[in-house]
């Protein structure tokens, strides 16, 4: 258990970790965590330049996967990259 305090001197926050024990299993894998999810800069200039060529959204995740094997990028990434663009 966490619990958060505000210091009266230096108007801080802190915490306090009252115990260390998570309380549930952890995940196997990370599939739709964000931040495993996300994509790095090389895979952003990858989306550009296949939207730039007209790619379908659905075939550029396909390529991200095959350039990177553990890719756990999903097509909500893809279409929020597209948009930013």
């Amino acid at each position: 258990m966490v619990s958060r305090y505000l210091s009266r001197q230096t108007k801080e926050w802190g915490l306090n970790i009252l115990n260390g024990v998570q309380n549930h299993a952890m995940e196997p894998t990370l599939e739709g965590h964000v931040l495993a999810g996300r994509l790095k800069e090389d895979d952003k200039k990858m989306v550009c330049d296949l939207t730039k060529s007209k790619m379908l959204p659905r075939n550029i995740l396909i390529n991200l996967k095959n350039k990177r094997q553990h890719c756990m990028t999903n097509i909500k990434q893809v279409y929020n990259e597209r948009q930013q663009i």
